[in-house]
Parts: C-alpha cells; structure tokens; sequence
C-alpha cells in the first residue's frame, strides 16, 4: 500500500491517541455512576430530580445536566460493556485530534503542521480525556473549531452550529465555552468586513441554545457551581490552579510561552486583525492558568491559535520531477505528495497497534468486563459485597470506590460518591475523619452498616473484617 507523506501524518494523529487511549485503564471515579445514571434514565423515561443513592444527602435536589452523555454510555455499555466503551473513548479521541487537524488544514496551515499541532494539543489535554461526559463535550468543542475555522468556505455548515450548543448543553457544563468562541467568530468578521451577520445571528442563536436543556439557566448555575464550590477546589486536584511544577503544568506553560513568542514573531497585527481570535486565546489561557482541568481546552485550541501563524501565503507548489533539480533543491513539498510504501507500511502498523490494544483480547472479568480496563474498580470486594449488603444497609467506602459500588451493588446506600456538588462542608468533614480516632464516632452517627476499607487503614473498634481481598476487606460491627 502506497501512502502520501500528509496522509501518512493524518494517520499518525488520528491513530496513535486511540492506541494510547486504549491501553490507558478508564477511571470508574467517574464513569461507573454516570452509567448507572443513564440506566436509570433509560428504563424510567425520567431524569433524576433527587439523590437516591446515599444516606448522607438523600432527597437533595440534583440538577444532572450530564444526562444526555449518561444516556449514552449507558445506552454503549447495554449493547457491548465496558469494552465498547474503551473502544467509544478511543474513537473520541481519535475524533477529537482528526477534528484538530482538520481545523489547522481550513485555517490554511498543511497538513503535517496541522498534525503535529493537535497532537501537541493531544498532549496537553489527554490528562482529562478519561472516559466521561466531559469527553463528549471536547468532541463538540472540536467540531465547533472546525466550523468556525471553515466558516467562510463552508457558510452553511457554519449555521448549525446553534443545534450542536443545544447538544452540548445536554452532555457537560463546558457548554458555557460555546458564547466564548462563536463571540470570537463575530469579532473576527466585524473587524475585517467579512459576514459578521450572519456570525451575529449565530452568535444569538447560540447563546439562545444554552437554555435548550430541562434545566434552563439552571444548567448554567450549575456550570458555574461546579467551579466555584470549595469543596471540590479543595478535593479534587484537577480543578485546583495550575502549578508550574506538577503536570499538567509542566506542559501548559511552556506551551503559552510558544504560543505567545510565534504569534509575536510571525503574525503582525494578530490582536487588530484577529480580536476575537486574540481574546479567545486569552480566555482559554487563563481557564488553563486558573485549574488544571482547563489545560485541556488550552491543547484543544492549539491550532485554531497557532495554524493562522504557519499559513501558507499561497497556493502549495505542484508536485515536480526530483531528477531534473540540483542536488541542493528542496524535496519538501515533492515528498509530501509522492506516494511511498515506506508511508503505507508505517500507516499499517500504526493500525495494527490500534487492533492488538483492542480489550477483547485480555482475560475476562466478570464485573469489570477485561482484565485492566478499568481502574477504582476494585471487582472482588464489589462481588464480595454484592453477596454481604443488604437492601438499604449504609455502606462507607472510599471516595474513589463510591462510583463503582454504586454500579456494582445499586441495592445499598452510600456515604459519598463523585458528584462533589451534593455534598455540604459537614459531610466532606466526616468523610475525611474516617481515618481518624473520630472514625468510630462518624460511623455510630450515620448509623454505618459495612465498611469497606483499603489494605492497611486504621480500623475502630467494634468492627471484624467479614471478607479480605488484595485490594481492601469489608467490615461489620462486632456482635
């Protein structure tokens, strides 16, 4: 098989982010309940107004603006498990680094740049590209780059991007990051005479989509909660700010430096010819400065930023015969036309890599699906409890372990769980004395009828171990 140097580099950025996708175990912190989340929407035809599943905030209202993304893993696993929902992240992040690539190449840098540069914005955002709703937001974020990259060659496209804001306001609160870069669109048209009508009337209808969700400007409460609430600014490490020192850090600000030095360098006039442009990069560059987690739309943004900055000046040069050139004579754009089987083979290994890190060939297990595929998901102790718990007993577990027990076990109530908005202080302050000597008072104030504990936690009084695993034992009050 004979492949072209640019084609060879759209497979590699398409390719290599699903092989590492693959092989990458999916967090259940996350994923687990969202699916026990989409089942139960599916099978009641109702979206949860109330929490069900713990004994610490039971009856609290819940705003689950995530339930269209729930419905679909949910709907994924019902039709293969938790493989097929290894192979749909890895197929959206394939999908959201072919949309990078694409977005680069309308913006009129060639496709190698193009590639390199999503893949750069691969790895800066594959941190946050585990398997959750937030996933399925980066993918629409991406498609709504390409629009709006391709906006003037593509006008009629452009016009529906409104229905994909309404879709993302349906799947993750990131859906508040639509305003920002359709407004860009606007500014950019405005300033340079293009159609900034018709970006206007996007734009409107846009923000207008926001509210097309069973929450209205509650989803936007809550999008605002979520980042604002000190109980998971101070919990949850992925929306704390981003240290320079500790990844995803480490990355991102030497990504902004580079940022910063091209545009200087290579584009005169960036912030008068490109405003909104400009202001978009600042806004993403101080979401990525302000939490770890928004590094990862910083790296989505890359080459919308930066292929403006490597953009042909004209038309690419036509392929040329290399026996009639000098020695000295560039083979650059020759070689990215001339079909190579070097390039084929290339491509077909990369292929092949993707096929062997499919989950089907790992051994079996009967709750997690595959042996490694997934990770917080301790299958022994969840199999040990399912046969322990009974209806409505009060169960305490790790943090990390209270998605998957929710999954695993839906029959019992738990103490806390991944949806860190429903909790007040009171609770979190609890929670965290566990592993304390205020431990046995917690439990005998909650009423805690199992605990589950990893290997070597301090353990109170009144409590025999019931079932040992490698990955933690289960206890009950002592008779």
């Amino acid at each position: 098989m004979r492949l072209t140097f640019d084609r060879l580099w759209i497979v590699i950025a398409v390719a290599l982010p699903a092989f590492v996708a693959l092989l990458v175990p999916m967090p259940a912190v996350d994923l687990a309940y969202q699916v026990r989340a989409g089942d139960e929407i599916l099978r009641t035809g109702a979206l949860p107004a109330t929490d069900t599943w713990t004994f610490t905030v039971a009856g609290t209202p819940w705003v689950d603006q995530q339930w269209l993304a729930q419905v679909v893993l949910a709907a994924v696993h019902a039709l293969g498990g938790w493989e097929l929902l290894a192979v749909l992240r890895a197929v959206l992040v394939s999908a959201v680094t072919g949309l990078m690539v694409a977005t680069g190449v309308a913006l009129g840098a060639r496709t190698r740049t193009a590639a390199i540069l999503a893949l750069a914005g691969f790895l800066l955002g594959v941190m946050a590209m585990a398997l959750r709703p937030q996933l399925l937001g980066m993918a629409v974020f991406a498609l709504l780059l390409l629009l709006v990259a391709a906006r003037r060659s593509h006008p009629r496209a452009f016009v529906l991007a409104p229905i994909l804001v309404a879709l993302w306001a349906n799947l993750h609160g990131s859906f508040v990051l639509a305003p920002l870069l359709l407004g860009a669109a606007f500014l950019d048209d405005l300033r340079v005479g293009g159609p900034w009508r018709r970006s206007l009337v996007v734009l409107a209808a846009g923000a207008v989509a926001t509210l097309v969700n069973p929450f209205g400007l509650g989803a936007w409460t809550y999008a605002a909660g979520i980042g604002a609430n000190p109980a998971i600014t101070r919990m949850v490490s992925e929306w704390q700010r981003t240290a320079a020192w500790r990844m995803p850090g480490v990355l991102f600000y030497p990504s902004l430096l580079v940022v910063v030095v091209l545009v200087a360098r290579r584009l005169r006039g960036f912030i008068s010819t490109m405003p909104g442009t400009f202001l978009l990069g600042v806004s993403l560059a101080a979401l990525g400065a302000w939490t770890e987690r928004g590094v990862a739309w910083w790296g989505l943004a890359l080459p919308f930023l930066l292929a403006p900055v490597f953009a042909s000046p004209g038309p690419a040069p036509e392929p040329v015969d290399a026996s009639r050139l000098p020695d000295w004579a560039p083979l650059h754009p020759a070689r990215a036309r001339r079909a190579s089987r070097v390039n084929g083979a290339t491509a077909a290994l990369l292929v092949a890599l993707v096929i062997v890190a499919l989950p089907w060939w790992r051994p079996e297990d009967p709750l997690a699906g595959r042996t490694g595929l997934l990770s917080y998901a301790p299958s022994e102790l969840a199999a040990a409890l399912r046969d322990i718990a009974r209806p409505g007993d009060r169960v305490v577990a790790p943090q990390t372990w209270g998605s998957w027990l929710e999954w695993a076990v839906p029959d019992a109530r738990y103490f806390i769980d991944s949806r860190f908005e429903l909790y007040p202080a009171e609770a979190w302050n609890d929670h965290m004395a566990l592993g304390t000597t205020r431990a046995g008072d917690v439990l005998d104030r909650w009423n805690v009828d199992i605990l589950v504990m990893e290997p070597g936690s301090d353990v109170p009084d009144g409590w025999r171990a019931l079932e040992t695993t490698p990955d933690g034992a289960i206890y009950v009050r002592t008779p």
